[in-house]
């Protein structure tokens, strides 16, 4: 998709007043050019006072008000309509960039936002030597939930773990939703140690968290519960490659019982 011009999409007030006043140019510039003409050649024909006082002089001079106000009326409505139709562009265009960047339930990043903005990290560590980290998340017998209580209480659950994760990041960090009960982080660091402490507190904050739900009349709290796998950013790696490595290390957390981490190298 195109981008349409900046001043539509984020100024749809400014284009109806530059619409407004060329309007008034376009419409009002020709009468009054010819207005000027015809005061030229009636001047070499009266003197000053006989042609300040003659009827065609007073006739003119209501045309051109007249013609003035036609249009400034004109050009207000014109200017409304463009401006109206800017702000309805503006809003389709919003949508459609917030449907293609953005995860319908959750708000987060959706997978291909994410790698795009995930690539540019690993271009920019790659010449500044900072530590970049790819985490993936995933709720731990999400399948069971959703077969269990139903997709409503599955739907619940995501945005719970959404809103959780992403109150413990940091606002250089970068999360995304990568699909069904995935989500994946991007932690870049100076130090190395900040993807250890934001996982470690991810695990601490998911031993306590639950939903509500029912079954057969029986009102319980549902335990959440996460596997993590992550990796560190390596010369020649790419966000596959990486992700390669973090998806071993999340498959390893659900083997060695889930609700836990796994670091690969």
């Amino acid at each position: 998709m195109k981008r349409l011009p900046s001043t539509l999409i984020k100024k749809p007030l400014l284009l109806g007043l530059i619409a407004f006043a060329l309007n008034i140019l376009v419409s009002f510039l020709p009468v009054l050019i010819m207005h000027e003409k015809h005061i030229e050649h009636y001047t070499t024909l009266f003197t000053p006072s006989e042609f300040s006082n003659h009827k065609w002089m007073i006739e003119q001079n209501e045309l051109i008000s007249q013609a003035l106000l036609f249009s400034l009326i004109l050009s207000f409505i014109i200017a409304c309509f463009i401006t109206l139709l800017a702000y309805l562009l503006k809003k389709s265009y919003v949508e459609v960039e917030n449907f293609s960047h953005f995860d319908g339930l959750t708000g987060l990043y959706n997978r291909l936002m994410f790698m795009t903005i995930f690539e540019k990290e690993i271009q920019k560590v790659a010449r500044n030597h900072s530590h970049l980290f790819l985490v993936i998340l995933d709720i731990d017998d999400f399948k069971p939930i959703n077969d269990t209580y139903g997709h409503l209480v599955g739907d619940e659950a995501i945005k719970l773990t959404a809103r959780t994760i992403q109150s413990l990041l940091r606002s250089s960090d970068t999360i995304g939703r990568f699909g069904g009960d995935e989500f994946i982080l991007g932690i870049v660091d100076q130090n190395g140690e900040a993807a250890s402490y934001i996982v470690n507190r991810i695990l601490e904050e998911f031993n306590h968290k639950s939903i509500p739900v029912s079954k057969n009349n029986d009102a319980h709290d549902l335990q959440i519960n996460l596997s993590i796998g992550y990796t560190a950013y390596k010369p020649n790696d790419d966000f596959k490659t990486m992700l390669q490595r973090a998806d071993q290390g999340l498959y390893i957390s659900k083997e060695a019982g889930k609700n836990t981490a796994t670091f690969l190298a």
